[in-house]
């Protein structure tokens, strides 16, 4: 009678997988792979378990994809997946990912394959579907979540940068360390820095702002990494090219104001220390030229039409009406 229980047993358990759920097949995704035997292949030291062993799944080739624009798209796909169950939106019905999930990316040493014209379509077609169920509260949260993990990075280390260069500047002030032309040189290499990676820290706070919602008005995607990169390095060009040809006499003055107050004891304000106030406001411009990108830009278009209007230019809305 063991011999009987133990047969039933073994046969409820073969067959329990796909069957006791009672799903459809579209809606379980991948088809089950069973895990590969583990490697017993003697005087080599197991460290812990394999991904394949983790998962209960080995990796199909057929499976593994090599375009990238296509893994992108699949990865926002999921993710938008992932968020609107989070928010517990409501999905069509019988809405899945199916065989999607089972894709993935291809690595450094993986060789894969191109994607189908049947799995473009179907990424597209389930990312029209999900973006069309998105609020617009919620669809901005989502690029929120879409915003690259490099700008945290970046943000830091342009405050290094930052902070690194006063300090040396500040140091260079006080201390002859090399001849008196390539102190002067690097005071200046140190003041390019310090213009550049401010205005570049005004940048990233701009879309910092964007991405803890502080502006009403979003017009900057912050998911976009070209966009990102764009607007970082034209705020740092905007805060070196337009503070630069008066900036630098100010930011010796500053340098060496700052220097002099640290080893200045008294408390009455001296003359030093009221221009060392207007200095610094002045030099707060490569933060307020990095995190205004959009409005130095109108400001220069609106320049250049007011000089091509008076040198005779018919603007372009005038010459259309005229045709």
């Amino acid at each position: 009678m063991s011999g009987d229980v133990k047969d039933s047993g073994n046969k409820a358990g073969s067959g329990k997988s796909r069957q006791a759920t009672g799903l459809p097949e579209e809606l379980l995704g991948c088809p089950e792979i069973t895990a590969p035997a583990p490697d017993r292949t003697p005087g080599i030291a197991r460290t812990g378990p394999t991904p394949e062993e983790r998962t209960g799944r080995s990796a199909d080739p057929s499976h593994i994809i090599s375009d990238q624009k296509f893994n992108k798209d699949l990865a926002t796909l999921r993710g938008l997946h992932s968020f609107l169950i989070r928010e517990a939106t409501t999905l069509p019905e019988n809405f899945s990912l199916g065989e999607l999930n089972c894709l993935k990316a291809a690595g450094a040493t993986v060789q894969g394959r191109s994607p189908t014209d049947s799995e473009w379509q179907a990424v597209e077609q389930k990312t029209q579907i999900l973006f069309a169920l998105l609020t617009d509260a919620n669809r901005k949260r989502f690029l929120v979540s879409q915003m690259p993990n490099f700008l945290p990075r970046i943000a830091v280390w342009l405050v290094a940068v930052s902070i690194g260069s006063m300090i040396l500047s500040v140091l260079m002030a006080e201390v002859t360390l090399y001849s008196k032309g390539v102190d002067v040189a690097l005071m200046v290499l140190f003041f390019l820095l310090w213009l550049m990676s401010l205005g570049a820290i005004g940048s990233a706070a701009f879309i910092g702002f964007n991405a803890i919602s502080v502006t009403s008005d979003i017009t900057f995607d912050i998911s976009d990494t070209r966009l990102i990169i764009q607007r970082i390095v034209l705020g740092a060009l905007f805060a070196l090219f337009f503070t630069l040809p008066f900036g630098f006499h100010e930011f010796l003055s500053f340098v060496k104001s700052l220097s002099n107050s640290a080893l200045n004891k008294t408390t009455v304000p001296t003359r030093s220390e009221i221009a060392f106030t207007n200095q610094s406001l002045l030099l707060i411009m490569p933060f307020v030229l990095g995190y205004s990108t959009s409005l130095v830009i109108l400001i220069l278009n609106r320049m250049i039409s007011a000089a091509s209007t008076l040198f005779g230019a018919q603007p372009a809305s005038a010459k259309s009406i005229s045709k």
